[in-house]
C-alpha cells in the first residue's frame, strides 16, 4: 500500500517537473520562432540522454535529405518515448495535430515504473514501436538492437546484400584468437528484485549466474555491479565491444524473460566474437539468430549448463566444433531488411 502511493508521488512531481520544463521549452521556441516554415521541425518529449537517442533523427534525415531542426515551433513531427511523464505525454499528443513516433528502449510488459505505457498509448501515437509481438494499426515491432547493430546512415539506405555483408563481418570475428575466460559488463543486477516488476515473470540475478561461471575461472566485472577490473576505462576508453573482443565468453543477462525483449546485448556479445551465456526470452530473434551458437543459462539445469560452458572453454576442438556453426540463419538479412523498409514506408507516410 505504502509502495504504491510512493509510486504515484513520484509520478505526480514527475508530472509537475517535467510540465514546467515542457512549457518553458515551448516558449522559449515560439519567443524566437525557432526554424523558418521550410524547415522540418522535431519536438522531442521524453528521451534519455543515451547514445541511441538521435538515431531516429538522422534516419529521418538521411532519408529525406534534409537536416531537421529540434523545436516545438510548430513541429513537423513529435518524437517522444516512455522515460517521461505519462500524463504530460498524452495531454502533449492530445494538443499537437503532428504525426508522431513513440519509441520504446525498454520492457513495458512487466516493470512497474513504466506500466502505464504496456498499452503504447492506446493507438494515439501515428506510430508506436518497441520490443512486443502484438498486431495493430499503429505499431510496428523494432527492437533496440536494430539501433546498435546498424548505424542510421547505413539503415536509411541498405540493401538485403549490405546488411548480409555486415553479417558476415560479425561472423568472422568470432573466430578470432582469445587471449580471457569470460566477462560481465553491467551496472546493475536486473529486476532481481520483485519490488520493480508486476504480474508472473520470471527473473534471475546477474550476480548469481556471474558467481556460479566464476567457479571455472575468473569472470572479470568492469561495470558497477561485482566491480573487479578497471580496464575497461583505463585501457579501452569505455570501448565494450573492444573490450569483450578479448573473451570467450560473455554473461549477458536481459532484465527479464520476456518474449520479444531481447536488448543489444546479446548482439553486442555476437559483435565482439564473443560466446554469449545468455539469458532472457527463451527463442532471442528466431528470424536472426542460430540458438546453436548461444549458451543458455536455465536456472533449472546450472551444472548441466556449467558443465558445457566448461568443455567450451578447456577443449579447443569442442569450442571449434561450436563455432562452426554459423551465427545466423539464412532469413536473417531478409528479416533486418524488412524492419528497415518498414520503418521507411512508414517516415514516408508520415511525412
Amino acid at each position: 500500500m505504502l509502495r504504491d502511493i510512493g509510486f504515484y508521488l513520484q509520478r505526480i512531481l514527475k508530472f509537475f517537473r517535467e510540465s514546467y520544463l515542457f512549457m518553458a521549452l515551448v516558449l522559449t521556441d515560439y519567443w524566437k520562432q525557432k526554424g523558418n516554415k521550410k524547415t522540418m521541425h522535431i519536438g522531442y518529449n521524453g528521451h534519455s540522454g543515451g547514445p541511441k537517442k538521435e538515431w531516429l533523427y538522422f534516419f529521418i534525415s538521411e532519408l529525406t535529405g534534409r537536416k531537421p531542426l529540434v523545436s516545438w515551433y510548430k513541429p513537423s513531427l513529435i518524437i517522444c518515448s516512455s522515460f517521461g511523464s505519462y500524463w504530460l505525454l498524452k495531454i502533449i499528443l492530445s494538443i499537437y495535430k503532428a504525426p508522431s513516433i513513440f519509441f520504446t528502449e525498454e520492457n513495458l510488459t512487466t516493470l512497474k515504473k513504466y506500466r502505464e505505457y504496456k498499452t503504447y498509448l492506446d493507438g494515439q501515437p501515428s506510430l508506436a514501436m518497441g520490443f512486443d509481438y502484438f498486431g495493430t494499426g499503429n505499431y510496428r515491432r523494432f527492437p533496440l538492437w536494430l539501433m546498435y547493430l546498424f548505424s542510421p546512415e547505413v539503415a536509411a539506405t541498405a540493401s538485403v546484400a549490405d546488411i548480409q555483408k555486415r553479417l558476415d563481418e560479425i561472423e568472422a570475428k568470432s573466430r578470432c584468437l582469445k587471449t580471457k575466460f569470460a566477462a560481465m559488463v553491467a551496472s546493475h543486477d536486473g529486476y532481481a528484485s520483485k519490488k520493480k516488476v508486476f504480474g508472473h515473470v520470471d527473473i534471475v540475478s546477474r550476480a548469481e549466474i556471474t558467481e556460479k561461471v566464476s567457479t571455472i575461472d575468473f569472470v572479470h566485472c568492469p561495470g558497477k555491479l561485482l566491480h573487479n577490473d578497471t580496464s575497461l576505462k583505463d585501457e579501452y576508453q569505455d570501448d565494450k565491444k573492444l573490450y569483450l573482443e578479448q573473451f570467450v565468453f560473455n554473461i549477458c543477462a536481459e532484465n527479464a524473460c520476456v518474449k520479444g525483449y531481447v536488448t543489444e546485448k546479446i548482439f553486442e556479445a555476437l559483435e565482439a566474437g564473443t560466446i554469449p551465456i545468455y539469458w532472457g526470452d527463451p527463442s532471442p530473434e528466431s528470424a536472426i539468430l542460430n540458438p546453436q551458437r548461444i549458451v543458455f543459462w536455465e536456472g533449472s539445469r546450472v551444472e548441466a549448463v556449467l558443465s558445457t560452458i566448461k568443455a567450451l572453454y578447456l577443449d579447443i576442438k569442442a569450442r571449434e566444433r561450436f563455432l562452426r556453426e554459423p551465427l545466423f540463419v539464412n532469413t536473417a538479412a531478409q528479416e533486418i531488411y524488412d524492419h528497415f523498409s518498414c520503418l521507411r514506408r512508414d517516415l514516408e507516410r508520415l511525412l
